[in-house]
């Protein structure tokens, strides 16, 4: 299932936008997803705009300030957690909908087309379902239709094996993929890649991390040591170490995909 662990849960509506020092409500650090969705918007002119793991609406809200078409298309939040959902703006649509029973029909009508964005979701499917699940992503759209995505992968695959030992001793189900293995997949999956851009990357506090997940201090020290002796004392764009825990930088990749 895709969806936060329940630690994850305890901090939905309006807490979320403040973790991770205020990350996700942070309009300067959005701007590189907002103007990719807008770009991708202008290009598409969908009828219907959704959001999947939308949260709070944050994104979507940030996009509608851009927005420079007419008709407007439609903006639905889609997530799983009402508790989210609730804390969206009046103007915006809702859906409360697990990424499992996600379907066409409950987003569009029969003669509508279909935009889809979503940020730091795909790292939720995990390692075998990634693959499936993009298939059925693909199966949401049709032909030409735009997906655009904000999605922690690594360019390094060193960096990226730190970034997943560190969610694997946590045991969150979460895994990171190289950019070069998310776009052999995506296009696997039957997406065309048009446009790739950086966006700033996500710092994460040891200590932030314990609360989030509920892992005891001593067990985030015993991570922290083993990312550590990971680097092999090689500096890391992911990990860095301080006297009382670390900080996690995870790389975030702003994609646009086509429906092929």
């Amino acid at each position: 299932m895709i969806g936060h662990t329940a630690n994850e849960r305890k901090l939905y509506g309006k807490t979320w936008d403040t973790i991770h020092g205020g990350y996700f409500a942070d309009r300067t650090v959005a701007a590189p997803l907002v103007e990719a969705v807008l770009d991708a918007a202008s290009a598409a002119r969908p009828d219907v705009l959704a959001d999947l793991g939308g949260g709070t609406g944050f994104l979507l809200d940030e996009v509608r300030r851009g927005l420079d078409l007419s008709p407007v298309p439609r903006l639905v939040c889609v997530d799983p957690a009402k508790d989210q959902l609730d804390s969206c703006p009046e103007h915006m649509s809702t859906l409360e909908c697990s990424m499992e029973d996600l379907d066409r029909g409950i987003l569009v009508g029969p003669d509508d087309t279909l935009m889809v964005c979503m940020r730091s979701v795909l790292h939720y499917l995990g390692e075998e379902m990634l693959k499936p699940d993009l298939g059925r992503f693909r199966s949401v759209l049709e032909d030409g239709e735009y997906l655009t995505h904000q999605t922690i992968c690594f360019s390094s695959e060193r960096e990226q094996a730190l970034a997943n030992l560190l969610y694997d001793r946590m045991d969150t189900g979460k895994w990171f993929p190289t950019v070069g293995f998310l776009t052999a997949t995506l296009e696997e999956e039957g997406f065309r890649l048009v446009d790739v851009r950086p966006a700033a990357p996500l710092p994460v506090e040891s200590a932030e991390l314990e609360q989030r997940y509920g892992i005891d201090h001593e067990t985030m020290l015993d991570i922290g040591m083993a990312l550590k002796r990971q680097c092999a004392g090689r500096l890391s764009e992911v990990y860095h170490g301080s006297r009382n825990g670390f900080t996690a930088y995870l790389e975030y990749v702003v994609m646009t995909c086509i429906a092929v």
